[in-house]
């Protein structure tokens, strides 16, 4: 008998994590099964991409992921990447906020927008005091009723004013999100903030709640935790390579992309260079508007609720200076910008502060974001004009005259979904249109959750469930 067929479209980490535990699968239960993964670019990790320049260690999407979420560490263990892992240096985990051209610590034992303390509130010199007047009143606030999704800016709106939205909540969301916090979904992105308000009536009085429970649930959908951040000595791309080293019983194409698929008995997958392959079982591991181009001849449905899933393009540029051309003390891993400062960068990583290694000694490495949702204008600026609106604004918020010793752009342009209100429910109805197709999957960070361990999970979940 002529083993079954899966065939996988696209080289990311959700594709790459699919393909691997089918084949785990397959070795463990001896099935009989072909897998071919084909990714349109010359090189396998999508957004995950690490170069090495002049002793930098560049990383050009994410460069971490959250412990607190198991599924990418177990994964990173079973490639044998254990001692590869690393977390965030211990000195100076803290980040900052820009403030009139000043970047602002944030007070420790604030939780993405809600302080845990009253104490916390008293010394936040990001909030002026009428601010913090209105932030102290949100245990008296009453709970929302019903069930209804609610955008995340409505929601901090309402328990902590206008001001907390837009000087902490709408910068922190931003640095995660990219998104604009009047469309984000409360539900898909913080669902932990919407069940401490039901279950509590309050933020501030479910912060207080000493069971761990309650502890955990809030931390897990808040702002950053320094010590719960992991990444890989050779940068994330290592999980990559690993990942396509493990894979020799799968047939990995680059370069292949895939102009359309066709559904009969079998499925048909047909490649922009005229190639065809059939396949019983087909993964889709692409943003969901490429994969509603794919799947448009066979699944019109199922392609109209794919194309209804926005996207926002995003742009790294890494910096790399000496250590005493950058006047700023670095005491903390980087700075977000909220956007009533008016400025043109969402944020900067101190990549060399966060994690060891990324820089030789004497030297800083820096990596500035800019686009997303309410910066869209920026994105689209040509690599020279966008190289020198990030130095403008590190010599306005790091006082940096010196040039870089090296710069390096990254691109990813409609990479980052927004989620928005209402987003579950689409989800939902596209995995029940999904279901309508046998052998169909459907993985990526469009559904489900955007960072690495939410990729891995939803991919290995569905090679499980092919097996």
């Amino acid at each position: 008998m002529n083993p079954t067929r899966c065939v996988v479209i696209g080289g990311g980490i959700s594709g790459l994590s699919f393909a691997h535990r089918l084949s785990e699968l397959r070795r463990e239960r001896g099935l009989s099964l072909e897998i071919v993964l084909l990714e349109a670019a010359g090189r396998l990790g999508g957004v995950i991409e690490t170069r090495r320049r002049d002793g930098f260690l560049l990383e050009g999407g994410p460069d971490a992921f959250l412990v607190e979420r198991p599924e990418a560490m177990a994964l990173c263990r079973r490639l044998g990447l254990a001692g590869d892992l690393m977390e965030t240096q211990e000195t100076c985990r803290r980040s900052f906020v820009a403030r009139n051209g000043h970047l602002v610590p944030v007070p420790s034992g604030l939780d993405l927008i809600a302080p845990g303390r009253l104490s916390t509130l008293v010394r936040m010199p990001l909030v002026s005091w009428p601010g913090k007047l209105r932030m102290a009143c949100e245990p008296f606030i009453p709970p929302r009723r019903g069930d209804q999704d609610e955008s995340v800016g409505h929601f901090v709106r309402r328990r902590l004013g206008r001001e907390a939205l837009e000087r902490l909540g709408q910068p922190m969301i931003s640095g995660i999100y990219t998104a604009d916090p009047e469309r984000l979904s409360l539900e898909a992105t913080f669902p932990r903030f919407r069940e401490m308000e039901r279950r509590y009536g309050s933020l501030s009085r479910g912060l207080r709640v000493g069971i761990r429970e309650s502890a955990q649930a809030i931390q897990q959908a808040s702002g950053p935790r320094y010590s719960l951040f992991l990444s890989l000595q050779g940068g994330l791309g290592t999980l990559v390579e690993a990942l396509g080293r493990r894979m020799s019983d799968v047939e990995l194409r680059c370069g292949t992309p895939v102009s359309h698929v066709e559904r009969g008995v079998r499925w048909r997958v047909v490649a922009t260079a005229g190639t065809t392959l059939e396949a019983d079982w087909l993964c889709v591991a692409l943003p969901a508007h490429q994969a509603a181009v794919l799947l448009r001849p066979c699944a019109q449905d199922l392609v109209r609720q794919l194309a209804a899933v926005p996207y926002e393009s995003v742009a790294t540029i890494n910096l790399a200076f000496r250590r005493s051309d950058v006047p700023h003390p670095l005491d903390g891993f980087g700075f977000v910008v909220p956007a009533v400062e008016r400025r043109r960068v969402v944020g900067c990583t101190f990549s060399s502060q966060k994690f060891s290694g990324r820089a030789p000694a004497g030297s800083v490495l820096l990596r500035a974001f800019v686009g997303g949702a309410l910066h869209r204008e920026v994105f689209e600026l040509d690599d020279h004009a966008l190289e020198r609106v990030v130095r403008e604004e590190l010599r306005d918020l790091l006082g940096i005259q010196a040039a870089p010793r090296l710069i390096s752009v990254h691109r990813y342009p409609q990479a980052m979904p927004q989620y928005h209100v209402g987003h579950l429910e689409r989800v939902a109805a596209i995995e029940a249109e999904a279901g309508r197709f046998p052998g169909l999957f459907l993985i990526g960070n469009g559904f489900r959750g955007i960072g690495i361990p939410d990729c891995v999970r939803q991919a290995e979940t569905a090679a499980e469930r092919l097996a």
